[in-house]
């Protein structure tokens, strides 16, 4: 007899891959969508207007983060996601459809936007509600390993559409090669929508295994009644610090830096995206070894960790990267796949548990989605901006320098609580 996978561990592998599947295809085809959806431009020009309509999806989430954070304390986290799926697969299917600028003029432009800005707000509470869902739904013994596999499905699904847009052009010359001359160019000018069209079919699969989601009783424990109940400002705050710091390092690491070394250091782009299919391989992997490793080690130390090593590595990367050879470029972006693993890969456990008994879904969306959108979608384009002002191809380094020297008291704050909160249970646990 067949034995079906556990229920909670498909929804933790599946939670994030439509969202970054769809998001990322944005942003690795950047070029080609700001050459079809505006007016003629230089190639910087276009990844700017691009990386624009990126960020603008963006400034609906925390809009969005508000609704499902209700929505989930009133109903529990699988409605609100299960909802939050429909919001973002219907407007992200739509866009494989749409007219060009040179066929629809500046309607094309608008039509994109509006659809992007849809999504965003569908978006809002997507990943916080998957990764605070799973951390309450999951044994103790099981839970670093299980938020750890929520943060690799986004991965799974910019890994998906890294793949999906590195095949293409391959893809596209052996049709050419068998078609028409006509209809093989035809087919080459639409070859853009092909990756979009995907998103019927993986929504629909995500949407079934959600449909059949456990309503468990720890999620009903954790919704907040109508009672008064006590909401301090301080763990939103440390949450804000920490999701910007994480959400700004991802998106330029592992969104944008593929447009930056084929844009800006010349690199070829078979060889930019080659290399960030590899460090996407070695982030998922390091992220599975950080959840496994919180059996052991505090999840609040591996935040402090991972800031840590990041704002010392990160300069040295950048400069790394500019050497252009494909062996360096390898070993730079492996080596932020790994340092960010360690913060990315638990971050789920730290935040579920600062608001377990205070703001709950409300606060994990909330908290999660407004930096999200102020730090993380605007970080290519902010990226783009400071090396277009500087001329510094290393701007991008100290702008995620920054950002970790604000987070890291943070993480060190929670990382003395955590232990001396272990060292009390340990205390009482002796007495009795």
């Amino acid at each position: 007899m067949r034995r079906s996978l556990n229920p909670m561990l498909q929804i933790a592998l599946t939670a994030n891959i439509f969202e970054w599947y769809e998001f990322s295809l944005t942003a690795f085809m950047a070029l080609e969508i700001g050459r079809l959806f505006f007016p003629a431009a230089a190639d910087r020009t276009a990844l700017m207007l691009s990386f624009s309509v990126f960020a603008s999806s963006y400034l609906a989430r925390p809009v969005g983060s508000v609704c499902f954070g209700f929505l989930g304390n009133r109903y529990g986290a699988a409605t609100a996601l299960k909802l939050s799926m429909i919001g973002m697969a219907l407007p992200a299917s739509l866009i494989a459809f749409l007219p060009t600028y040179a066929m629809a003029g500046y309607w094309a432009s608008g039509l994109l936007i509006a659809l992007k800005i849809l999504q965003g707000f569908a978006a809002g509470g997507e990943v916080p509600l998957s990764g605070y869902y799973v951390a309450h739904n999951t044994k103790e013994r099981e839970r670093g390993l299980y938020c750890a596999f929520v943060s690799i499905s986004g991965f799974l699904g910019m890994l998906l559409a890294s793949l999906i847009v590195f095949v293409l052009p391959y893809c596209v010359a052996v049709a050419a090669h068998f078609l028409p001359a006509g209809m093989g160019m035809r087919v080459a000018d639409a070859s853009w929508r092909g990756p979009f069209l995907l998103c019927i079919p993986l929504s629909a699969w995500i949407f079934s295994l959600r449909s059949s989601m456990p309503a468990i009783a720890a999620e009903a424990r954790s919704s907040i009644s109508h009672r008064a109940a006590r909401r301090p400002l301080a763990p939103l705050v440390q949450a804000f610090v920490l999701v910007a710091f994480m959400e700004m390092q991802l998106y330029t690491v592992f969104v944008w830096l593929a447009s930056y070394l084929h844009t800006y250091l010349g690199v070829a782009t078979a060889d930019a995206r080659a290399s960030n299919v590899v460090a996407l391989l070695a982030f998922s992997a390091a992220m599975v070894g950080a959840g496994y490793v919180t059996r052991w080690v505090a999840p609040s130390r591996l935040v402090l960790l991972g800031i840590g090593s990041q704002v010392l590595a990160t300069y040295p990367l950048f400069l790394l990267l500019q050497s252009r050879a494909f062996a360096w470029l390898l070993i730079a972006q492996i080596a932020f796949a790994v340092l960010a693993a360690c913060m990315v890969g638990v971050i789920f456990i730290v935040l579920s548990d600062l608001f377990r008994d205070t703001w709950h879904s409300f606060g994990m969306a909330v908290s999660y989605a407004i930096p999200t959108a102020l730090f993380g979608g605007t970080a290519p384009l902010v990226c783009s901006y400071l090396i277009e002002r500087t001329h510094m191809l290393a701007a991008p380094a100290l702008y995620i320098v920054a950002m970790g020297l604000l987070a890291m008291p943070v993480a060190y704050r929670l990382a003395v609580r955590e232990t001396g909160n272990n060292r009390s249970i340990s205390a009482l646990a002796w007495r009795e």
